[in-house]
């Protein structure tokens, strides 16, 4: 028994040994970053650009893989299966990291447990806004205006985004009835913005920031604790005299489960250092994009869990069938 006991011993040594170094050499060949959408949509240009400041700091390629579908849960998916070795990561969004049960309840990952969430690197602004023709010009206008007719104003978006989710809490903040008009996806809520076949959007700053400076979208307020840099004069909702109201969109790195701590606490340094240069913040403002501070795997998987809770409790009201 004692042998056995030592040649055990032995070979566990001998199965750590390249383990160790290889985690020691972390890392010694590129590095995926998948993203769950097509290539050129906001997530893909933020991956991009962690991707080429995250090869910057480790010395070694990132490089984004596009693999769209389900609304991005393909994606995650794949990095879940994954070796849990540093070598597959995931520009994780709240869609597949804490939505995901919500809209595609067959799916295959548990939004917290699958994954070993490292950071989150940075959030999206969102906007209200209304077309240019309509008679308002404040959120207390609309409010009023929307409460005086139930139902008549439509807003347009994407089921499960931000467009689509902005509305339903602006309805139960403020005792409103929008009517939703779902689209596939694409420009086409804001080209019937522009129509007036909506009336009502809420949308990422930048995907409007053009049409509110030609004027033909009227701005009534940022959906953020802080204002724009783009639009400096644009109130936040609350200083706009609502309620609190923060829809901003958040984008994080994530990889497996079960990633070696050396492999975990030397993406973490890369990533530490990526959202705290200046150079980071002045290029993902071109989305309206914001650096996040001091996120780590601890409180980055608390505020996952806490919204996961938060989208199954909407869900109850506002998924539609």
């Amino acid at each position: 028994m004692k042998k056995l006991l030592v040649y055990a011993a032995l070979a566990s040594m001998i199965t750590a040994g390249p383990i160790l170094a290889a985690e020691a050499d972390y890392p010694s060949r590129p590095i995926r970053l998948v993203v769950g959408y097509p290539a050129g949509g906001q997530t893909d240009v933020l991956a991009r650009m962690v991707a080429k400041n995250l090869g910057d700091q480790l010395g070694k390629q990132v490089i984004v893989e596009n693999t769209g579908g389900a609304g991005g849960t393909i994606g995650a998916l794949n990095v879940v299966r994954s070796a849990p070795d540093g070598y597959t990561l995931l520009m994780s969004v709240e869609a597949t990291q804490t939505r995901a049960k919500v809209f595609y309840p067959k799916v295959a990952y548990d939004q917290v447990a699958s994954f070993t969430l490292l950071r989150k690197m940075a959030k999206q602004r969102a906007v209200l806004v209304v077309n240019s023709n309509f008679p308002v010009k404040t959120v207390a206008e609309l409010v009023a205006y929307a409460k005086a007719r139930p139902k008549e104003l439509n807003y347009g978006g994407t089921l499960g985004t931000t467009s689509h989710i902005g509305g339903t809490i602006f309805d139960k903040l403020y005792g409103t009835q929008l009517t939703f008009v779902s689209y596939a996806g694409g420009n086409q809520p804001i080209t019937d913005l522009l129509r007036e076949t909506t009336q009502v959007g809420f949308f990422t700053e930048s995907t409007v920031a053009e049409y509110i400076k030609a004027g033909s979208i009227r701005a009534l307020a940022v959906l953020a604790t802080e204002r724009s840099l783009i639009f400096p004069d644009l109130p936040t909702i609350e200083e706009a005299g609502g309620k609190a109201f923060d829809i901003s969109a958040w984008f994080g790195v994530a990889g497996p489960a079960g990633l070696p701590p050396a492999v975990s606490q030397k993406l973490m340094e890369a990533l530490n250092k990526v959202s705290e240069s200046p150079e980071f913040a002045s290029q993902i403002q071109v989305i309206g994009g914001v650096p996040i501070k001091g996120s780590n795997p601890q409180n980055f998987a608390a505020d996952v869990a806490k919204e996961v809770a938060y989208w199954a409790e909407w869900a109850k009201e506002n998924k539609p069938d």
